[in-house]
């Protein structure tokens, strides 16, 4: 397995001020050139949207970000679900950002129309990696059950397609989403991933202690990038510094 670096820090809001500086520290490497970023949803995204409209609100350090989407829930853009709501109310508004450097995935569209207008997009506007669109940086979470943006894992095919982004199906809920597929996240130039709070510890745990590979997309996305960065407060008796 690649090894996945895991930076530990005093409490949750701590681990994503560091999140956040690492990432400026990229963007501020490439102001002579469009900074492509992939944002993921859930309630961490909502924490880190609420962190840089209070700390990092200046608009100059954002000047040069196009905002995408990792995935996207099947539906309208003023939803509470949707993952644009959030960044648009706690973030892109009051903090000034220009509606041309912001790229939503129109949920409220047909999910197969809308992910082929998506990865169309993306093919255009971002530099190609190996015949792959290359964000600058993704912003990925990894939920309880392990899943990576909206590949769950009950379609792990998704994880190897050929698309750019595909339309998954929550397994629980039957929702439709968006989603980026599993070459376009490893295509990223970095990837940058937040795990904070009480019910992330398990998670952090098991992917910590796991001896053999699991079947898990989060597993599988780990196992395949050297450029991926764990960001917790989670505390762990051995304080590994890598997966």
């Amino acid at each position: 397995m690649n090894p996945t670096i895991v930076q530990f820090y005093p409490d949750a809001s701590k681990s994503l001020i560091a999140l956040t500086e690492a990432l400026l520290v990229s963007v501020a490497a490439r102001t002579r050139k469009p900074f492509y970023l992939a944002l993921s949803g859930g309630e961490t995204a909502r924490r880190l949207f609420e962190l840089w409209r209070t700390r990092y609100h200046e608009p100059a350090r954002w000047k040069n970000v196009h905002f995408f989407w990792v995935d996207e829930r099947c539906v309208p853009p003023d939803s509470e679900e949707s993952n644009f709501y959030w960044a648009e109310r706690l973030f892109f508004k009051p903090v000034g950002i220009s509606p041309d450097r912001i790229y939503r995935i129109r949920g409220e569209e047909p999910p197969g129309h809308e992910a082929e207008r998506y990865a169309r997009l993306i093919a255009e506007r971002l530099p190609d990696c190996n015949g792959v669109p290359r964000f600058d940086c993704t912003l990925l979470g990894i939920g309880e059950d392990e899943h990576v943006a909206s590949i769950f894992g009950n379609d792990p095919g998704l994880l190897q397609s050929d698309d750019l982004y595909a339309v998954s199906q929550h397994p629980a809920t039957g929702q439709y989403r968006v989603t980026q597929t599993g070459e376009v996240i490893l295509a990223s130039r970095e990837i940058l991933i937040a795990l904070v709070g009480e019910r992330k510890k398990e998670l952090l745990h098991r992917l910590v202690s796991r001896q053999e590979p699991a079947a898990t997309p989060a597993a599988y996305i780990l196992s395949h990038t050297t450029r991926a960065t764990i960001f917790t407060e989670i505390e762990l008796h051995s304080r590994d510094l890598s997966l």
